[in-house]
């Protein structure tokens, strides 16, 4: 293939799973810095500028050839010191309108020293200006971008993603002249397949060959992601080194990522060389982010394409990439509509059925119609139900236990179960694949679908296991010298599931309700006794029927009706409240001061004998101010307004214990934290009403009141040690007017969307929990 190899490459492991016996420890391969080789491809030469200045900082390649001097003698100068003035001011043209330049662009066709035609590309790169000089060695195309449209046109013709890949080698081979091209695209193992090929018949046939992941390593793959194309015209080169080998500014490599001529893996060279290949092009193949594979071209003696014709092939692959991205999706679209057909009636049928496990498998269409497999089942509470080819039920319980431990909730699936768990080696004929959805919290149950072992031969392009070589510093692995067949058989591995298997798989997953499914078995518990009683109770059922029908209408509309009766009341009584609150404390308490004002002015003048009748109408006036204010503070308190919830508890409190001789345990955790008016209002007026009641039902002596507020949620618990009550006594709690006070504090606390639960017993006091969103 024509991705690039490390100097130590990773070996695949067996396709059985097996371990591979002395294997090295390769995990440096992935990591080879391919991106700064500190070299280029010798057919072209490279200059790294500074960005202001324009002085030569790195030089590298055939500057001998074609600018008339070594690399060394190269660096210090300015670029118009060795080439035409125009490509300066094009490339500072560029810099301005164009930049940041991440990918080389054209900038201008030059005429070198010896007669030779130069495109000189430019890109930046490590706080630097790449300039690229490659000799214009082959004839270039006059229209570019109608060859590529021509391209386009014929590869569109086809229907399948199969059709379109082969067209797609022919195009590419047709316009680009190379021996062989083809299709490579990568399996989810990372291992690869040419699916497609168009070649000479002169040179050997490479369709249905699989490669292993190491042919093209992690890095080689990253860059394919960044770079559309990459060419090496002659691999038969000495790779021609950059000067000085680091930026003498910043002491860093040259990335060369992005760079066209950049020198690649001695190792990849020798590949291609064991190979026959002389001249490679790959041209990445990326959908929906993600490398899908490449269009990798091999020619038997060197060839140079120009600049016009590698961009007519780099936009190709773009465009070409987008349409298989579509057609792609449409086979996907196809199979998740006929996924979505079967679970709109899945859906149907579990809304119905009171045994949900026999629901989903029992009928047509079922779980195996949703989900192609060979078997499908069920383990709900430790029950196992199943439909089709499936292990045993002792087998799965040790698989679900397994999952249970080892994987994640949500939808997990593989192709290849006894490498991950080994005990399924024993039933591999039936499930070397599974599907398995979680259906509820820890412990979990499952939804499985299974299938079988499905035993195939894997045609290698030569031996995948690649030999090591032992040399003065230590091993390290070679590229395969033969790329004869080599077929291997895979076992225990199964059909691979598609992704639209596993989004499917998904949808259930949210349609599956948890609580529906953990009753399952309590549902068919009470269907078997329903059935026992039906018989005896059918008759007093359907005399029954018509009464119940009616009293419940006549209950709904008078709970409806008590419920806004109760709800008016409330708000209509805090509006009065306040209003009469206001009345008290501004009118009569102000015509109470003025009296009082007008008290201490009549002093002076009157007798001394009449001043002890004025002391006891000053007194008078005091303590109808003083009752006015208790009055006040009573119907609506304004420390609840001015101060908070908080405080208004303490004097509410303070008040109430003096008067009855209770004691409070009070602790309040607000830290002076305001909540919104009707929230404390309505806090405040359920206290008050719970306090009322225990101080007329309860005979307790002690209460406690907690209140706290947390992020979104504030809760007051009010407790007392009275002699308590059966809050579902009907004799208590069954007339209207001794239900009414627990029903106020529900209303007020249902206008602030808050609730109130009761617990307590005859003698055992009662608390109360209150609760309302912030």
């Amino acid at each position: 293939m024509s991705g690039e190899q490390p100097h130590e490459t990773e070996r695949p492991p067996p396709a059985n799973g097996g371990a591979t016996p002395n294997a090295l420890d390769l995990t440096s391969c992935d990591r080879e810095p391919i991106h700064i080789p500190a070299s280029v491809q010798p057919h072209g030469a490279l200059l790294a500028l500074d960005p202001e200045t324009f002085q030569i900082v790195q030089a590298g390649g055939d500057t001998q050839g074609i600018l008339g001097g070594p690399p060394g003698s190269l660096l210090g100068q300015k670029l118009s010191d060795v080439l035409p003035q125009n490509l300066t001011q094009r490339v500072r043209l560029l810099l301005a309108t164009e930049g940041p330049i991440v990918r080389p662009l054209h900038a201008l066709t030059l005429e070198s020293r010896d007669g030779r035609m130069i495109d000189a590309l430019a890109h930046e790169s490590s706080g630097l200006v790449v300039l690229e000089l490659e000799p214009v060695q082959e004839k270039s195309p006059e229209d570019a971008l109608g060859l590529m449209q021509t391209m386009l046109q014929r590869v569109q013709q086809t229907t399948t993603p199969q059709a379109f890949c082969q067209s797609m080698a022919e195009e590419v081979r047709r316009v680009s002249g190379f021996d062989r091209a083809m299709v490579y695209r990568f399996l989810p193992d990372g291992s690869g397949v040419v699916e497609a090929e168009a070649r000479d018949p002169a040179v050997d046939s490479f369709l249905g060959l699989h490669y292993p992941a190491s042919d093209i390593p992690r890095q080689a793959r990253a860059l394919y992601l960044k770079s559309w194309i990459r060419l090496i015209p002659n691999a038969r080169y000495t790779a021609a080194p950059i000067l000085p080998t680091v930026n003498p500014r910043d002491g860093q490599p040259l990335d060369l990522s992005y760079s066209l001529i950049r020198s690649v893996s001695p190792i990849h060279l020798e590949y291609l060389h064991n190979m026959g290949v002389t001249a490679s092009m790959s041209l990445s193949i990326i959908l929906g982010g993600r490398l899908w594979g490449l269009i990798a071209c091999h020619h038997r003696t060197p060839r140079f394409l120009t600049h016009r014709l590698r961009m007519a092939c780099e936009l190709f692959a773009q465009m070409a990439s987008s349409q298989l991205e579509t057609r792609v999706a449409a086979e996907d679209f196809e199979a998740q509509l006929r996924s979505k057909r079967v679970h709109e009636e899945l859906v149907t049928r579990m809304s119905q059925e009171g045994d949900l496990a026999e629901g989903l498998i029992r009928c047509r269409p079922n779980l195996l119609d949703y989900i192609p497999a060979e078997g499908v089942g069920l383990w709900f509470d430790g029950r196992y139900t199943q439909l089709g080819q499936t292990p045993n039920a002792r087998q799965v319980a040790e698989l679900v236990a397994w999952l249970n431990k080892n994987v994640a909730e949500g939808v997990y699936f593989t192709d290849r179960l006894p490498q991950v768990y080994p005990p399924a080696a024993q039933f591999s004929d039936v499930a070397s694949g599974i599907v398995a959805l979680s259906v509820s919290k820890f412990p979990r149950d499952y939804v499985l679908w299974f299938r079988p072992e499905a035993v195939r031969t894997v045609t290698w392009a030569g031996n995948p296991a690649k030999p090591v070589e032992h040399g003065p510093n230590g091993d390290r692995l070679t590229p395969r010298k033969s790329f004869d067949e080599w077929r291997e058989s895979v076992r225990h591995h199964s059909p691979p599931w598609r992704n639209v298997d596993v989004e499917a798989a998904q949808t259930l997953r949210v349609s599956l309700l948890e609580v529906i499914l953990k009753r399952i078995d309590q549902v068919a518990r009470e269907r078997e006794e329903a059935r026992a009683r039906q018989e005896a109770l059918a008759i007093e059922l359907d005399r029954r029927l018509e009464e119940l029908k009616q009293e419940s209408q006549r209950r709904a509309v008078a709970e409806t009706e008590l419920s806004l009766v109760l709800r008016s009341t409330v708000e209509d009584q805090e509006a009065e409240r306040l209003r009469i609150a206001r009345e008290l404390h501004d009118s009569l308490g102000q015509t109470l001061t003025l009296l009082q004002l007008g008290l201490d002015e009549l002093g002076p003048a009157l007798p001394a004998g009449e001043k002890n009748r004025l002391t006891a109408l000053r007194q008078l006036a005091q303590g109808v101010g003083s009752e006015v204010n208790r009055l006040a503070w009573e119907i609506r308190p304004t420390a609840l307004d001015d101060l908070g919830l908080q405080t208004a508890i303490q004097h509410f409190v303070e008040t109430w214990s003096e008067r009855l001789n209770l004691q409070f345990d009070l602790r309040l955790a607000l830290n002076d934290r305001r909540l919104a008016p009707a929230v404390e209002t309505a806090l405040y007026r359920v206290l008050q009403e719970a306090i009322t009641n225990i101080a007329r039902h309860a005979g307790a002596t002690r209460v406690g009141v907690l209140l706290e507020a947390r992020d979104d949620e504030v809760r007051m618990i009010i407790e007392d040690n009275g002699r308590g009550f059966a809050p579902d006594d009907p004799v208590r709690a069954g007339t209207p007017a001794a239900r009414l006070g627990l029903l106020g504090m529900r209303e007020r606390l249902s206008l602030i969307s808050g609730s109130l639960e009761i617990e307590s017993a005859p003698g055992r006091g009662c608390t109360l929990f209150v609760k309302a969103p912030l």
